[in-house]
């Protein structure tokens, strides 16, 4: 469940690639799905607590940052001619 949970979460961050997401499937890319919706989880749960702390909050941030633009990369490639 965590790789389709994870590519809509990608749909809406990254909405100019909606539609290459939802045409797009291979493992890799599933495991990167799956990877964003467990960082993205993490964060949510991170911004919640109290105290906040704000260090694993800024890391989160950035991975997933890092898994978003791994996905642009690689559906850029895949639309390369």
């Amino acid at each position: 469940m965590g790789k389709e949970a994870g590519r809509r979460k990608l749909m809406l961050r990254l909405p100019e690639l909606r539609h290459a997401l939802a045409d797009r499937y291979s493992e890799a890319l599933g495991e990167i799905f799956e990877a964003y919706d467990l960082a993205s989880n993490a964060l949510d749960r991170f911004q919640r607590q109290h105290p906040r702390q704000q260090t694993l909050i800024n890391e989160y941030e950035q991975v997933c940052r890092e898994i978003e633009q791994e996905v642009m990369v690689y559906c850029m490639k895949k639309t390369e001619p």
